[in-house]
C-alpha cells in the first residue's frame, strides 16, 4: 500500500470517515466532527507507529488541518 493509502486508512479509522473523497486538505476540527483532542492524539500515535517516526510535541500542536498533517509527515521523511 502506498503512503497515501496508509494515511487515508488511518484517517478513515481514527475519525470513522465513510467517504474520503469529501475530505480536503484544508479541513480541520471545524469540518471533521470527530476531530477532538483525544482523536488528535490517537491519530498522532497511529501515524508514528505506522510510519515508524516520532513527531515532536511542537509539531503535534501545529496539526490544524489535513494539509498540515501531510506536510508534517513530509518533514519527517514520509512522502504523501
Amino acid at each position: 500500500m502506498s503512503n497515501l493509502g496508509t494515511f487515508n486508512k488511518i484517517i478513515k479509522s481514527v475519525w470513522s470517515i465513510e467517504n474520503l473523497d469529501e475530505i480536503e486538505d484544508g479541513f480541520g476540527p471545524d469540518e471533521i466532527e470527530a476531530w477532538d483532542s483525544l482523536s488528535h492524539i490517537e491519530l498522532v500515535v497511529a501515524l508514528e507507529e505506522e510510519f515508524e517516526i516520532s513527531i515532536a510535541v511542537q509539531d503535534v500542536s501545529r496539526l490544524y488541518t489535513i494539509g498540515d498533517i501531510k506536510n508534517t509527515l513530509r518533514k519527517y521523511g514520509v512522502e504523501i
